[in-house]
């Protein structure tokens, strides 16, 4: 009797093992989801990724995953022309975009994390529950915001909670400290002084600006285009609708950073006023470039198959090259839809502002 037994214990041993050896194997060496496999991975609680010493389960992903199926399933898109489904293999892809883009934000919320802790930053739980019951306010009473939740993405209030009000409140608190402490330094007053004074001597704006501007239509002369009052910054906006075509304006500084901007044109379409403008900026280091900095530091370590940390990227990006070459595609097109869109509307403007023209002349 004590062999029959000692064989029933070394049977359901070897059997144990082979479970999560399996679960092992579908889990890391080929991922592979079934509700059984997923199941044995709740229960043996198995790592996703490790960031600086803190584990996030493959669980927490899988769930997460699965909300972002049922918020894009849920949606009608059909309007805008698209159709979406994630039973196709391009369409599992594009799951996997999804699941990568949430896999990064998990990352950035354990750094905000940190660095809230490292600064002393806490959170008041009447703070918390106030934001948490906004939406109440806003979407009609508890029980429809429960309910439209679930729908969603079958979440529940705490998960909404612990999901993305706490994450947006720690990152506006560790936003705003951080703002506050990254001011304006001598060297970007001596750069746009210097700026200043070329200008004053003479020197033509677009030389200007290619040589001192940090913005994005530096190569252009500083370039912006057509704004209306409610286009443009308060601090900028209450000085170029005051002046004349021609003229630029002594360095303003905004949250931005550090600007010099000329008025190219002036228009009036209707009841409001229009200007053409181009600047010089010089920028103070955004919260998206410290974020991104601190994020280099940071130790992180994948063990989903696809998936690696690129340190120079501050980012989780896919290992195989059929996804990288998908994304990257998927990105493209995305971006001139957008350069159409943007272009479209630039022409609108540009037309708007000839016709308010010929009305004045």
């Amino acid at each position: 009797m004590h062999t029959h037994y000692k064989k029933i214990m070394i049977i359901g041993g070897v059997a144990a093992l082979a479970v999560v050896a399996g679960t092992l194997f579908f889990t890391y060496l080929s991922r592979f989801d079934t509700p059984a496999v997923v199941r044995m991975r709740t229960i043996l609680r198995l790592p996703a990724m490790r960031v600086d010493g803190e584990r996030v389960r493959m669980d927490t992903i899988e769930r997460n995953t699965a909300s972002i199926k049922q918020f894009y399933e849920i949606q009608d898109f059909a309007s805008m022309g698209i159709r979406i489904d994630f039973s196709t293999e391009d369409g599992q892809k594009r799951l996997k975009m999804q699941e990568r883009q949430m896999l990064n934000k998990i990352v950035e919320d354990i750094a905000i994390a940190h660095l809230a802790r490292d600064w002393g930053i806490t959170l008041r739980s009447d703070v918390v529950s106030a934001a948490v019951d906004r939406p109440m306010e806003e979407m009609g009473t508890r029980e429809q915001v429960i309910e439209k939740l679930h729908t969603l993405y079958g979440w529940t209030l705490a998960d909404f909670e612990d999901k993305v009000v706490r994450p947006q409140l720690l990152r506006d608190k560790v936003m705003e400290r951080y703002d506050a402490e990254n001011t304006v330094t001598q060297d970007m007053h001596d750069t746009m002084r210097r700026a200043k004074k070329e200008l004053d001597d003479g020197r033509s704006f677009d030389d200007v600006a290619r040589k001192y501007s940090e913005g994005s239509t530096a190569e252009e002369g500083g370039i912006m285009g057509w704004f209306s009052g409610e286009q443009i910054q308060d601090e900028i906006g209450k000085k170029v609708f005051t002046m004349a075509k021609g003229e630029y304006t002594d360095i303003i500084e905004t949250p931005l950073g550090l600007h010099i901007v000329r008025v190219n044109d002036t228009a009036t379409e209707e009841d409001y006023s229009l200007v053409h403008v181009s600047q010089i900026v010089v920028k103070k280091k955004s919260f998206g470039t410290f974020l991104e900095e601190y994020l280099r530091t940071l130790s992180v370590r994948l063990y989903m198959p696809g998936y690696a940390w690129d340190t120079d990227a501050a980012a989780i990006v896919f290992t195989e090259p059929e996804m990288q070459a998908f994304e990257e595609k998927a990105y493209n097109d995305a971006a001139q839809m957008t350069r159409n869109l943007l272009q479209g509307i630039s022409h609108e403007a540009d037309a708007d502002a000839s016709q308010a023209k010929q009305k004045e002349e």
